[in-house]
């Protein structure tokens, strides 16, 4: 429609151009049921008082039965007449509830990653998962232009964890034995950054996925090219750099959606699925004009395997490792927790997990934005996810 304004704003001829008419019908895989449970459980933990993200995917199929983003906003609200105060108190809102931070927020995935680090480690052989690693808490990396000065990489336990084995290092988050594994030490063979973040990339991280929705952001994975480019005040690409991105730091920034996709993959054996909301297009009957076939991005990033010794390790999660308050679900299920380093303030809490765990329905990722430690903070949240959805839902269906 044409309307023609006078300089008083007072309106003076008013012209239709083209009737209404209503769009075509959508069925989205969202579970409404299970998108209105999250979004108030989430806001209830957070007291509105911190930006969340959880997103919950089918492993089988790439199909999204939750994507929460919060603080959310009432759409119907902008459909009506809103009043310039509530505008601007959403606009200025400092956690901003119009970014979708489930498929834009790029954040440090902390140790959620690791899971595929020891996938590409396993797959590279440069560990079985029975080899074992010493932590003594720390790594020192001494200059190699003035060998007195030393750089020190911590793990979180003080004293160390000794001996770990891989399924260890996954339930414990053991630091050292990824800084290991990820950029060597003495004579423990690592990926280095080049195949870090060739097999980060084929699980997903660091690009867009394509799902059906705007404003989806890539992530990014650092590289000796990147650092010039994001501290050029130090710009040579050095061991503690590897070390760093091996446990999700050090400039490592993904999507809630990329982690939840990723650990859909470890779950299904390797199947990395486009995410999708669209299910079905009906016509004014009624009738189905277009169904949305599920799209495989990619397979076999490393060999089942790999991904079986893998899985072990996030089962060793929960039922001795970081994310034990899973342990008394209806069903069984396998984990990774994070903490990750952002800035000032405390760390995002991340965990990531998927259930059942021997014949996954459903893949879930949690990440409240600084809020502490992602066993204390999200696994709860988690907990109450899956306990609701294996309740309702007869096999998680």
């Amino acid at each position: 429609k044409i309307i023609e304004i006078n300089s008083r704003g007072g309106e003076t001829r008013f012209r239709l151009t083209q009737e209404p008419h209503e769009g075509a019908s959508l069925v989205l895989t969202v579970d409404n049921e299970l998108q209105e449970l999250i979004y108030q459980m989430v806001q209830g933990y957070t007291e509105g008082k911190k930006g969340a993200s959880v997103v919950a995917i089918d492993p089988r199929n790439g199909a999204v039965r939750a994507l929460v983003s919060v603080p959310g906003f009432d759409a119907s609200a902008f459909s009506s007449t809103l009043t310039q105060k509530e505008f601007t108190a959403i606009l200025e809102n400092p956690l901003k509830p119009l970014f979708n931070r489930a498929v834009a927020g790029e954040f440090p995935s902390g140790s959620a990653i690791k899971p595929f680090v020891a996938a590409a480690a396993l797959q590279e052989k440069i560990i079985d998962p029975h080899t074992q690693i010493f932590d003594p808490g720390f790594l020192e990396i001494p200059n190699p232009y003035n060998p007195k000065e030393v750089s020190v990489f911590r793990g979180w336990k003080p004293g160390g964890h000794g001996w770990v084995t891989m399924y260890d290092a996954i339930a414990q988050s053991v630091n050292v034995y990824f800084y290991m594994i990820g950029g060597g030490y003495k004579n423990q063979k690592c990926l280095g950054i080049e195949r870090f973040k060739n097999y980060m990339m084929a699980f997903g991280f660091g690009s867009r996925l394509g799902i059906d929705l705007p404003g989806e952001k890539d992530g990014f994975i650092p590289d000796p090219d990147s650092k010039p480019v994001i501290d050029p005040a130090n710009p040579i690409w050095r061991v503690g750099d590897t070390y760093n991105v091996s446990i999700g730091q050090g400039g490592v920034l993904v999507t809630p959606l990329q982690m939840a996709a990723a650990t859909a993959a470890i779950a299904n054996g390797g199947k990395l699925y486009q995410p999708q909301i669209l299910y079905e297009v009906l016509d004014d009957a009624g009738q189905v004009t277009r169904s949305q076939d599920p799209y495989l991005i990619r397979a076999n990033m490393v060999s089942g395997e790999a991904l079986t010794e893998v899985q072990k390790g996030m089962r060793l999660t929960v039922t001795a490792g970081t994310a034990g308050r899973l342990l008394d679900l209806p069903v069984s299920s396998a984990a990774k927790t994070g903490t990750a380093q952002a800035g000032s303030g405390n760390p995002h809490a991340w965990v990531t997990a998927y259930a059942p765990a021997e014949n996954p329905t459903i893949a879930v990722v949690v990440m409240v934005e600084h809020a502490g430690e992602g066993s204390t903070v999200a696994v709860p949240i988690m907990r109450e996810i899956l306990n609701w959805y294996f309740t309702h839902r007869q096999e998680g269906e």
